[in-house]
């Protein structure tokens, strides 16, 4: 995400500037300052690009100070065939739930690979099994995450299944399907 305005695939027009219209953005780069990367808006929802260094601060600054007390989700997203200048990234989906208000973090984590981030399990609890998943599907690492762990796939699976460059035919299916050869499973006898 660049600092300027991304065109709304809807209207082909620029969208307003979050930043002039939303005040929650507005006092967090008073508080960042450069760790804000950019500020977009997008179908609605305000997406903040933050620096990994910045992640902490801003995790805490918007939770404890401007009421994101939920963490709704986070995922982590490998940019491989997308036009930015780097290769990972974390999306927070953050909500206020007193304001009914949601906002976007996005972090992006490095281009190598194992990428690293900072945990945020400090500050939203709920952080930690999601972090455990990004790191197993992606690789992300969260660093101070003392749970950190993989969860979905089987003991000794070797890499990150929703990497891009993951060959799925080179692991062999863990499970069989004994049915009729209609497809149908046969009855218990």
């Amino acid at each position: 995400m660049a600092d300027e305005i991304e065109e709304s695939p809807e209207s082909g027009k620029e969208e307003e500037r979050p930043e002039e219209m939303d005040e929650d953005v507005r006092a967090l780069r008073g508080l960042l300052g450069d760790g804000i990367l950019g500020v977009r808006l997008h179908r609605g929802q305000i997406s903040v690009e933050i620096a990994p260094s910045a992640l902490a601060r801003a995790a805490e600054f918007l939770c404890d100070s401007r009421g994101f007390r939920q963490l709704s989700f986070l995922a982590g997203v490998d940019c491989l065939e997308l036009p930015v200048p780097y290769r990972f990234k974390v999306t927070y989906s953050l909500l206020d739930m007193e304001r009914a208000k949601r906002l976007r973090l996005e972090v992006p984590c490095g281009d190598d690979l194992e990428p690293r981030v900072p945990t945020v399990s400090g500050v939203w609890p709920g952080a930690s099994p999601h972090e455990s998943e990004a790191y197993d599907l992606v690789g992300i690492v969260f660093e101070g995450n003392e749970n950190l762990e993989r969860i979905l796939t089987p003991d000794g699976f070797e890499g990150h299944p929703h990497r891009k460059d993951f060959d799925i035919s080179a692991e062999p299916v863990a499970f069989s399907f004994r049915g009729t050869p209609e497809g149908k499973p046969e009855a218990a006898g």
